[in-house]
């Protein structure tokens, strides 16, 4: 099974940035009972969604040929929460690619409130074909990709 923690890439710039979306529905994440709070996307899975669309943004930049495999995470802060029927809007950076890796920045934000932000993520570059077929990638990416017009309100 295979969790997709990003519904949306709105818009990337090779070995630069990369936008993209997560949603949480409201039959999603019922965890108030388990966990004594309000229903929230745990935050574990939040700071998944950052680096999947790192990943996303390491894939796009070498035509489909690598993956990253985190090696490092400097710092990851959590400031708020992701609700159900919240929508966060997720930021990341390539600071550096180099042969031995990709060094990545991030942050989240929900309606406008920043929620998750991160710096120092060290992946290790992994040949993509080991993991996925890249044709697949490549027709995920053309569902997920929908550049924006105008930004989503609260985005």
């Amino acid at each position: 099974m295979k969790f997709r923690f990003v519904d949306r890439i709105t818009s990337w710039k090779p070995h630069e940035s990369i936008t993209g979306f997560k949603a949480v529905s409201f039959e999603e994440y019922s965890l108030k009972e388990v966990f004594g709070d309000e229903p929230r996307l745990p935050d574990m899975l939040l700071l998944e969604s950052i680096l999947q669309l790192g990943n996303w943004l390491i894939l796009l930049s070498t035509d489909f040929q690598q993956m990253g495999s985190v090696i490092r995470i400097h710092e990851a802060q959590f400031h708020g929460a992701l609700r159900p029927g919240g929508v966060v809007r997720m930021d990341v950076t390539m600071l550096r690619h180099h042969d031995d890796g990709f060094e990545l920045t991030g942050e989240g934000r929900v309606d406008g409130q920043l929620v998750i932000s991160g710096a120092g993520c060290l992946a290790a570059p992994l040949a993509a074909a080991d993991y996925y077929n890249p044709e697949d990638l490549r027709v995920l990416f053309s569902e997920i990709h929908r550049p924006l017009l105008r930004s989503p309100e609260g985005a």
